[in-house]
């Protein structure tokens, strides 16, 4: 069943349609704020709430203004930033278990090592960007969103959301020395 759909069967009164909802975007929601810094935990507690917040105001959401992915990530990234600015920003950045461009093979100790390394400099250097650019390179890299939805979330137009991603890009070469 699409999301149009779905919404219209919420819409009649089916409030068990929410829960294909539910199923359809919490792992992206999870994915997306662990990216943001969260540990599962607070990814789970912060998805709950956006969930929670998405059922509250359904009736709010227009599809002509925005797909609901992305009126969910901005719930989401509201939620996240709110979370983040009153933690006072020491979260631990969570990036998994597996670090981007990390191989599938099993690694040596020594690439292991490399690799943990890789991993704790690109924490740190997250870290230090702005929570917006955070925000921005999760949602383009753990979602693979359109720079469209980008920009919408972002609450910013297109050529700024690609403004402000090659300027965190380059910010993050900067840091790495790579």
């Amino acid at each position: 069943m699409d999301i149009q759909t779905t919404l219209q069967h919420i819409a009649n009164g089916n409030r068990q349609a929410f829960a294909l909802l539910v199923e359809r975007f919490q792992r992206p929601l999870f994915s997306y704020l662990g990216r943001m810094g969260f540990t599962q935990a607070q990814a789970e507690d912060l998805a709950q709430e956006t969930f929670t917040r998405a059922w509250q105001h359904l009736e709010q959401y227009d599809a002509q203004r925005a797909e609901f992915s992305t009126w969910l990530f901005t719930i989401a990234r509201r939620l996240a930033l709110n979370e983040l600015e009153r933690a006072g920003n020491r979260l631990e950045t969570h990036w998994g278990d597996n670090p981007p461009d990390v191989a599938s093979h099993e690694p040596t100790p020594l690439e292991h090592t490399e690799q943990h390394e890789q991993q704790r400099r690109l924490q740190i250097a997250l870290q230090r960007l702005p929570l917006s650019e955070r925000s921005l390179l999760a949602l383009a890299y753990s979602q693979g969103l359109d720079m469209k939805a980008i920009a919408h979330i972002e609450g910013c137009s297109e050529g700024a959301a690609k403004v402000r991603l090659h300027r965190a890009r380059e910010q993050l070469r900067q840091w790495l020395g790579a």
